[in-house]
């Protein structure tokens, strides 16, 4: 009982292990220019980022130790690979400037990710309280700041590549991390036991979706969620 208890301890930081592998090989591909391989991998780290969270609550292991881990593995996945894809496959070309905005975003993702863990040991928050949801998180953000990328492989619109439009991309979505604007959480929803069916058969839609055309849904779930944070501007307001 012991060695499982062990070895339940550890499983979720091994996940957390395997998203930050994943978000930092993303970063060698960037670098050769194999941009679908990039993010997929970063969609790989999103995966495990939401496991890690998932076995922690189930095997009642989490703690202050793995939420430092995964604040570094979320820093490296969704802040640093995903600002550097969209500086080599854009806006490299402004040089300085461009390199600018990119480290601006790696900026923000570290100011938020130390804001989380400020929150966890000087305010004795719960690891896992719903308040952390205050402006953008950081897998959301990754996924926000390549929604151009997204629209560009599904309908090849060349102007999504335009260096300008993707530096003021990224320097928005940096603020909005850092930002208190609320963002929905996961966690505050709750569905009633009749509608758990429901909820099954869309989680099936969309993982079949993902498979058959990736692009598109990315594009049609990014587009979702940035309707959702005007409904919880809104609504908080």
């Amino acid at each position: 009982m012991n060695e499982q208890n062990i070895i339940s301890k550890y499983v979720p930081n091994f996940i957390t292990l395997l998203s930050l592998s994943s978000g930092f090989t993303s970063i060698r591909f960037s670098l050769n220019s194999e941009w679908e391989l990039a993010i997929y991998l970063i969609l790989l780290a999103t995966i495990f980022d939401f496991f890690d969270g998932w076995f922690a609550r189930k095997l009642k292991s989490g703690s202050n130790f793995g939420a430092e881990l995964d604040s570094l593995s979320d820093f490296v996945s969704f802040g640093v690979a995903p600002s550097f894809l969209i500086f080599m496959w854009s806006t490299h070309s402004l040089g300085s400037l461009g390199w600018g905005s990119t480290l601006f975003f790696v900026i923000c993702s570290a100011l938020r990710l130390a804001r989380f863990t400020a929150d966890i040991y000087i305010t004795n928050k719960p690891i896992d309280n719903n308040e952390y949801f205050v402006g953008l998180p950081s897998p959301a953000a990754a996924g926000l700041i390549l929604l151009p990328l997204f629209i560009y492989f599904e309908f090849n619109l060349n102007f999504l590549k335009n260096e300008y439009l993707n530096l003021l991309i990224t320097v928005i979505i940096g603020f909005m991390m850092i930002s208190k604007i609320p963002t929905i959480s996961l966690k505050k929803i709750k569905v009633s036991q009749k509608y758990k069916n429901w909820i099954f058969l869309i989680f099936v839609i969309v993982s079949v979706a993902l498979i058959s055309k990736i692009w598109l849904t990315l594009v049609i779930v990014s587009g979702f969620y940035l309707l959702s944070i005007g409904y919880t501007v809104l609504k908080s307001r």
